[in-house]
């Protein structure tokens, strides 16, 4: 025959305790995987709209003669680019696309732009304020994203 054994008050309510602390364990995971979530989202729209403002920027192009070929050789027209068109371009396609109103604080770097006159490079940052954390991070998480894209002729 089985007798109980009397639950001495010391060990009375450690499961809650217990309890509470997984509970509280749990609600803290939960925070940090959301706000990680919400940082890891808004990089991919922010590399999205980076994205499509290089291929536009990269449409901006201007035609001009291979370099170091003779004139009057037939030489194939080259695709040009010009820094002032790449961040123009830009500036319209975010625009037109309303990436503004999908990403807080929206702006474009001073890297945007032509190096080589054939590549449109876009720098894009912006801001993200993540959900149930955002007390601890007024300012949001500054975030940036960029994107080349080749202006190149085929035949």
């Amino acid at each position: 025959m089985r007798t109980k054994k009397k639950v001495s008050e010391d060990e009375a309510g450690q499961v809650g305790v217990l309890i509470i602390g997984y509970v509280l364990l749990a609600l803290l995971v939960i925070t940090v995987v959301t706000a990680a979530s919400s940082v890891y989202l808004a990089h991919k729209k922010l590399l999205s709209a980076a994205d499509g403002a290089a291929l536009a920027a990269a449409d901006t192009f201007s035609l001009s003669q291979v370099q170091g070929a003779a004139a009057g050789t037939g030489a194939a027209p080259a695709a040009v680019l010009d820094s002032g068109a790449v961040t123009a371009a830009v500036e319209r396609y975010l625009a037109d696309s309303g990436a503004g109103e999908r990403i807080s604080a929206l702006g474009i770097a001073a890297e945007t732009g032509t190096t080589d006159g054939r590549t449109a490079r876009v720098v894009l940052s912006g801001v993200v304020h993540p959900p149930i954390v955002n007390f601890l991070v007024p300012d949001g998480i500054p975030i940036s994203a960029e994107s080349d894209a080749r202006a190149r002729l085929t035949r």
